[in-house]
C-alpha cells in the first residue's frame, strides 16, 4: 500500500536483562511498524547477531562503566565500518566520551540518548525512526558536552608518571587499584588523576564521566598517535 512504511526490525543490546527485555518489551507494544528481532546480552555478540538477523537498526542500552564504554566503543566502530547503513541508539546514564568517538566515524543514523532524561518509550520509537532516515538525535547535555569539550587534547602534555595512571585508568582501575599496581600512595593517585583531567580538558560536570572520558583519550592517542 503507498505510503505504508516498512517494519523496522531491531535489535536490542543490553548487559542488564531487566533493561534489556523491558524495553523490548515495551517497544514491540508501543508501535506496530518495529519487530524486534532479537536481543544481545554483551557488545561483543552484536557483530554475530547482525550478520545473522540483519536488522535495519540497533539499541545499545548501557551503564556508562568504563569497561562496558570502551567495548561497545571498539564494537560500534566495526559496526560502522562494516554496516554503515544501520541506525544506532545508544540509550546511557552519562553523556560521557563514548558520544563523541561515535560520531567520529559519521553523525548519520546515529542517536545518543540519557535514560533518565526520556519523556517514555515514545522518545526512543522517534529516534529509531530518525535515525532510519539517515538523522542525528542527541540529547542536549551531550551536545553542550562536546561543543565545550576540546577536540584536540593535551595529552603530550602529560608527565611519563601520569600516562601510567592513565593507561592503568583506562583499564578500569580503581585510584586504590591503581595505587597498588604503580606502588604509590592513594593521595598521590588522587593528586595524578586531577592533574590528568585538567590537562586534557575533562571538567567537571554532572552528565561527564571524566574518568569514561580520559579512557577514550588514551585508547584514541594508542590507535592513533599523532606524528
Amino acid at each position: 500500500m503507498v505510503g505504508v512504511r516498512p517494519v523496522l526490525r531491531v535489535l536490542v543490546a543490553s548487559d542488564s536483562v531487566l533493561l534489556g527485555d523491558g524495553l523490548a518489551l515495551l517497544l514491540a507494544a508501543a508501535a506496530d511498524e518495529v519487530e524486534v528481532v532479537g536481543r544481545a546480552a554483551q557488545p561483543g555478540d552484536l557483530l554475530a547477531m547482525v550478520d545473522e538477523v540483519a536488522p535495519d537498526a540497533l539499541i545499545l542500552c548501557f551503564r556508562a562503566t568504563a569497561a562496558t564504554a570502551l567495548s561497545s566503543v571498539s564494537v560500534a566502530r566495526t559496526l560502522r565500518q562494516q554496516h554503515p547503513e544501520i541506525g544506532i541508539v545508544v540509550v546511557a546514564d552519562q553523556g560521557n566520551g563514548f558520544a563523541l568517538e561515535l560520531l567520529r566515524a559519521g553523525a548519520s543514523r546515529i542517536a545518543y540518548l540519557i535514560d533518565d532524561r526520556l519523556s517514555g518509550i515514545d522518545a526512543v520509537l522517534s529516534a529509531l525512526l530518525d535515525v532510519r532516515a539517515g538523522q542525528v538525535v542527541l540529547d542536549p547535555s551531550v551536545v553542550d558536552a562536546l561543543v565545550h569539550r576540546r577536540d584536540s587534547v593535551a595529552i603530550d602534555d602529560l608527565t611519563p608518571r601520569e600516562m601510567d595512571v592513565l593507561e592503568q585508568l583506562a583499564n578500569g582501575l580503581s585510584n586504590r587499584s591503581i595505587a597498588e599496581a604503580l606502588h604509590l600512595s592513594v593521595k598521590a593517585i588522587e593528586k595524578y588523576v586531577t592533574s590528568i583531567f585538567r590537562k586534557l580538558g575533562l571538567t567537571d560536570q554532572a552528565r561527564i564521566d571524566r574518568r569514561v572520558s580520559a579512557a577514550l583519550v588514551y585508547v584514541r592517542a594508542r590507535s592513533h598517535p599523532v606524528a
